[in-house]
């Protein structure tokens, strides 16, 4: 084994910058009040104890930043095949990337005080509730992010902190306060009830393969925001107009494809939007990378002003600096046989890019990690934070999260909560600038509204399964790989609708979700339902450090214990799905 190159990687360590976390405050002023919550939201604050107190940003598990995941049995049964559901964050990683991790399909290269499985709620977990029917679909159709007069009820809550939340006692909150009202207009843009734009706007994306999918437990949506200079016009006036362009141009970049726009004049932009040389009209932002010499090329507006050295500039794979990523975690709601996404929230996640860094700064950084991991294999990570103001990723961005606390109402997450989310975010080969779903968005052409939409405006019914670069589907590669419809293999329904006894997958599904995800990713309402008590079991023991995956079905092949440099039996990494075909002779 190439000892140094399985030492490379950068998944347990991530690419963690020295200082502290960047701060941030939201602007306005808070709306009223919350009122109290339902008759079934004061049942269950009854009949569970409350929330323990939350202070200092200690640790229990060092390695929380090691998902659940990466515990799951990869061998199966004994002569049996393997289980590989690594490959889809563990993977030869797309510059700038620098997180080669492909190895880790192979080879567990985990330090010594992460062998063991500190994620129990996956093999012990709480019990489900025992609501009947109505009472849970009464439960998850009570928001829990608005209240009853239409005000934000958490952003009501932070602008007077209780004291278990402020954490250096200064009467208020620092960190991150709610301000999107979740009211997309017909193109995606968030307002609020007077009308005036949040600057978030919602996007519809393929769901990252495996735990995140609704089937897996929970529904979801992301909100994207660039900062003020992106949404103003040269006069610094606000531009809806000009927050398009923008947003196209990111677009190109992330997904790295050309994005069509209405016909722009580009001499009024000073910008060559099309890349043909000439200041014309354009109807798509061209994505030219590297970039093309001479040419009058950047981000419109009031953001063509800004310094491009320390904001940043439209390049492959990169985000400008002060981008903002809004993601909630929901229940799942069943009302005429149909399942769709809950207003309940289990969870709200915030993160927000605080540093620009180039390609050459992130491979020296990259680089940088891998030789301390190499040096010290058995050092674990080392966790930025403030209580209020987030985590540090250690790629330039700051993450915070809202849960679901034991009254049912959310709370900010402790440091150990949010840790759980930097391991991700911060040092595996999928990501793309740290973040999943902007890279994921439906192209123009492939959804409705140009893909510019929540899903509570339309659901994941009828939406094409995404394809990977060697024209397979990615979502029946992956349950080929896996064997199963979850990491664990745990998914009993899917195993009947997608699997043959022989452990091959049914054409005739395969056929169906090439053209429908939603026969993959939607579960059915009685298993829906299930999900949700055992989630509610889990609010009610308030122990999301052992984890926050619920596993409803067949018994989970999870491993209580790892071996460093041990071998998960997968005998090849898997090609990541952006990698093309090789050609040959024949192509």
């Amino acid at each position: 084994m190439d000892r140094r190159r399985v030492m490379s990687v950068v998944w347990v360590l991530g690419l963690f910058a020295a200082g502290g976390v960047a701060a941030w405050r939201s602007t306005g002023s808070p709306p009223p009040t919350p009122e109290p919550l339902s008759q079934v939201g004061e049942a269950l604050t009854a009949a569970m104890p409350a929330a323990p107190e939350r202070s200092a940003p200690r640790l229990s598990n060092p390695s929380a930043y090691l998902p659940a995941q990466c515990y799951a049995d990869t061998r199966g049964t004994e002569g049996g095949r393997t289980r590989n559901g690594c490959f889809a964050c563990h993977q030869t990683p797309r510059a700038p990337n620098y997180v080669e991790d492909a190895e880790l399909q192979t080879v567990l290269t985990v330090s010594r005080y992460a062998e063991d499985n500190r994620w129990t709620n996956v093999f012990q977990p709480p019990p489900p509730v025992e609501w009947s029917e109505a009472e849970v679909l009464a439960w998850v159709r009570t928001s829990n992010y608005v209240d009853e007069r239409g005000g934000l009820r958490l952003a009501s809550a932070l602008a007077k902190p209780p004291a278990e939340w402020d954490a250096n006692g200064d009467g208020r909150w620092e960190g991150y306060t709610p301000d999107c009202w979740f009211q997309p207009d017909g193109e995606g843009f968030d307002h609020s009830p007077g009308g005036t734009m949040t600057g978030w706007r919602a996007f519809a994306y393929a769901p990252f393969p495996g735990m995140f999918w609704p089937t897996n437990g929970s529904a979801g949506d992301v909100f994207i925001r660039l900062p003020e200079a992106f949404r103003r016009d040269a006069a610094g006036r606000e531009s809806k107009e000009i927050y398009r362009i923008n947003l196209a141009i990111l677009e190109a970049f992330i997904r790295r494809e050309d994005v069509p726009v209405p016909a722009t004049d580009e001499r009024e932009l000073g910008s060559d939007l099309d890349g043909d040389g000439v200041l014309g009209t354009a109807r798509r932002v061209a994505f030219v990378w590297p970039p093309k010499p001479g040419r009058t090329f950047g981000y419109v507006g009031q953001a063509a002003g800004l310094d491009s050295a320390r904001e940043g500039w439209p390049a492959a794979g990169l985000y400008p600096r002060g981008t903002e990523f809004l993601h909630s975690l929901r229940y799942l709601d069943v009302e005429g046989g149909q399942v769709r996404m809950a207003a309940r929230m289990k969870e709200l996640r915030y993160m927000r890019k605080t540093r620009w860094r180039t390609y050459s700064e992130l491979q020296l950084a990259a680089e940088a990690e891998a030789r301390e991991k190499m040096k010290h294999a058995d050092v674990l990570k080392k966790v930025h934070a403030e209580v209020e103001r987030g985590v540090g990723t250690g790629t330039g961005w700051v993450m915070q999260g809202f849960i679901e606390a034991a009254d049912g109402e959310l709370r900010p997450q402790n440091v150990e909560e949010t840790t759980a989310c930097i391991g991700c975010h911060g040092g595996v080969g999928a990501t793309t600038d740290s973040t999943f779903s902007f890279a994921r968005k439906y192209a123009p052409g492939t959804a409705v509204r140009e893909g510019w939409y929540h899903w509570g405006t339309r659901g994941l019914k009828g939406l094409p399964e995404p394809r990977r670069a060697d024209g397979r589907g990615e979502y029946a590669h992956w349950l080929e790989q896996v064997g199963g419809g979850d990491d664990y293999g745990s998914n009993d329904e899917l195993q009947a609708r997608f699997f043959r006894g022989d452990g091959t997958l049914r054409p005739d599904a395969v056929k169906a979700l090439t053209r429908d995800i939603s026969t993959l990713l939607v579960p059915s309402p009685a298993r829906a339902l299930r999900l949700d008590r055992a989630y509610l079991g889990l609010v009610k023991a308030q122990r999301f450090e052992r984890g926050r995956d619920v596993v409803v079905g067949a018994t989970p092949h999870v491993r209580q214990r790892l071996e460093q440099d041990g071998e998960t039996g997968i005998a090849e990494a898997v090609v990541p799905g952006w990698v093309r075909p090789e050609r040959t002779a024949s192509r």
